[in-house]
């Protein structure tokens, strides 16, 4: 009777923890962004993470580049390092628009600290200009 307690027992506290720890898993976290505007075009965009203490610790920031059309041309993408006090490069997406094939190129690289250019895991890819709004939101 005992062994038997003993097991429920443990059994409850071992659903108790799981439970927890999906809990906090869960648990939504507090972006807060600050985005720059120019002219109704967003020129950069900010993004800080609410710790529990209330004071906001800086994620991950963007910079965007238009067109003469009014489209993105250019997005780079930096991330806070605490160690260095400053915005490093993280990376960099290049887009061109091709009106006749109604699709837009995006072509991917990460910061390079050796050659200092976006050039590491270089990728292209095509996208429906459909899209646009969708990757751009």
């Amino acid at each position: 009777m005992k062994t038997q307690s003993f097991s429920k027992s443990i059994i409850t506290l071992a659903l108790t923890f799981a439970c927890g720890l999906v809990a906090n898993a869960a648990s939504p976290r507090n972006y807060l962004y600050d985005t720059k505007e120019e002219n109704g075009l967003i020129t950069s965009k900010t993004i800080f993470l609410q710790a529990d203490n209330g004071m906001l610790d800086k994620q991950v920031k963007y910079e965007f580049v238009y067109n003469e059309a009014g489209k993105v041309a250019v997005k780079k993408a930096y991330r806070w390092s605490e160690n260095e006090g400053k915005w490093l490069p993280f990376y960099q997406t290049n887009y061109t628009y091709d009106d006749k094939k109604q699709n837009i190129e995006s072509t991917y690289g990460m910061w390079n600290k050796k050659t200092k250019q976006f050039d590491l895991n270089k990728q292209t890819m095509n996208i429906p200009a459909s899209s646009y709004n969708e990757i751009f939101s």
